[in-house]
C-alpha cells in the first residue's frame, strides 16, 4: 500500500497501536522502562555541569547551567533516538512489510511519535526544575506549544529521510553516530548563540571578512533557532526573535515536504532494497 496522507490518515488506528507497541517495547527493554528517558539526560546534564562548570570553571554567563543545558539535551535527545531507530527500522520489520500490505510511512512516524512522548516526560522535569531554580516563567511559556509542534515536524521529516537511506546503506546507523556527535556540538548545547554572534563580532573588529557571515550560517541549522527558542521560553524568560521563528518554520516545513516526497518515491521500492 503506497504511503500517501489519505491511506496514514484512514490507517490512523494502526499508528496509534504500533506507536503504543513501540512504548511498550521501550519500557520492556530495560527495568526503569520510560523513566529511564528521564534518567539519561539528567546525567548527561550532570557530566557537562561537572566538566563544563566544575572542571574549566566556565558557564558562569548560563546560571543556572543544569536548566540551560536541559533546554538542548531534551530536543536533541528526541531527534537523535529517532534517527537512531529510524535508520533500522525498516529492515528490522522486514517480515511485516513483506506479508501486510500497509503504508509503510507508519513505521519511521511512530517510532518520531514514540520519541515524542517520551520528550514530553522530560520537559516536565525540565519545567520542574526551571521553577526550582527561579527562573522568570511568565508568558513566554506560550511559545513551548509552537516550540514542540515545530520539532515534531522537523524530526519527523528528518525521520523520513533517515529511514529511506537506512533501508539503502546497511551501515548508516554506524555513521549516523558520529555525525549526530558532531552535530550536537555545532548545535548551541553546551553555549548559546550570543556567544557566537559575539565571537563573530570579534572576528569583526579583527577585520575578517567573513565574520559577519558566520551568525547567518550557524543559523541555517534549524536546531538553532529551536533550541535558542527553549531557552528563550524557560530559561531567559522572553520571546525568540522573530527572524528566527520564520526560519524555524520554513526549515521544518521543507524537510517534512522533502521527507514526505523522497518516501513516497522510494515507498514503491522498498521491497526491492530489503
Amino acid at each position: 500500500m503506497i504511503s500517501s496522507f489519505s491511506n496514514l490518515v484512514a490507517r490512523r488506528d494502526l499508528l496509534r497501536e504500533l506507536t503504543l507497541s513501540e512504548l511498550r517495547s521501550q519500557s520492556q527493554e530495560t527495568r526503569l522502562g520510560w523513566v529511564w528517558w528521564l534518567v539519561d539526560p539528567l546525567i548527561m546534564m550532570l557530566i557537562y555541569w561537572a566538566v563544563v562548570v566544575g572542571l574549566f570553571g566556565r558557564g558562569e554567563r548560563y546560571e543556572p547551567y543544569p536548566v540551560f543545558i536541559l533546554c538542548a539535551l531534551l530536543p536533541w535527545k528526541h531527534l537523535a533516538s529517532s534517527l537512531n531507530a529510524s535508520a533500522k527500522v525498516l529492515r528490522s520489520r522486514e517480515a511485516l512489510i513483506k506479508s501486510i500490505p500497509f503504508p509503510t510511512m507508519a513505521l519511521p512516524l511512530t517510532i518520531v511519535a514514540a520519541a515524542f512522548s517520551n520528550f514530553l516526560f522530560g520537559l516536565a522535569v525540565l519545567l520542574a526544575a526551571a521553577w526550582a531554580f527561579g527562573r522568570p516563567l511568565g508568558t513566554p511559556l506560550a511559545q513551548l506549544p509552537a516550540l514542540m509542534a515545530l520539532q515534531l515536524v522537523l524530526v519527523t521529516g528528518l525521520g523520513l529521510v533517515v529511514s529511506c537511506l537506512g533501508a539503502l546503506v546497511r551501515d548508516l546507523a554506524g555513521f549516523l553516530t558520529h555525525l549526530l556527535r558532531v552535530g550536537f556540538y555545532l548545535s548551541p548545547t553546551l553555549y548559546g548563540l550570543d556567544l557566537v554572534r559575539e565571537r563573530a563580532a570579534e572576528q569583526a573588529l579583527a577585520g575578517s571578512p567573513l565574520a559577519d557571515w558566520i551568525p547567518t550560517l550557524y543559523t541555517l541549522n534549524p536546531f538553532v533557532p529551536l533550541i535558542t527558542g527553549y531557552r528563550d521560553a524557560l530559561f531567559y524568560g522572553r520571546f525568540m526573535e522573530p527572524s528566527l521563528w520564520v526560519w524555524l518554520v520554513v526549515a521544518s516545513g521543507l524537510l517534512l515536504f522533502a521527507g514526505f516526497r523522497l518516501y513516497q518515491v522510494f515507498d514503491r521500492r522498498v521491497i526491492k532494497f530489503l
